[in-house]
């Protein structure tokens, strides 16, 4: 199964980010522009 993406576009390029099965994404914002995404990657106890 294919995980979701999370597309960012810029007037110059386009980033793309997976989005993982447990965990969360952060975007760093300054003046209205992401600057750095931070992935964190957790896993499901059972």
């Amino acid at each position: 199964m294919k995980n979701d993406t999370l597309y960012l576009d810029t007037n110059s390029k386009t980033e793309t980010i997976e989005l993982p099965k447990f965990g969360e994404i952060r975007l760093i914002v300054q003046n209205g522009k992401v600057i750095r995404t931070e992935t964190t990657i957790s896993q499901k106890i059972e």
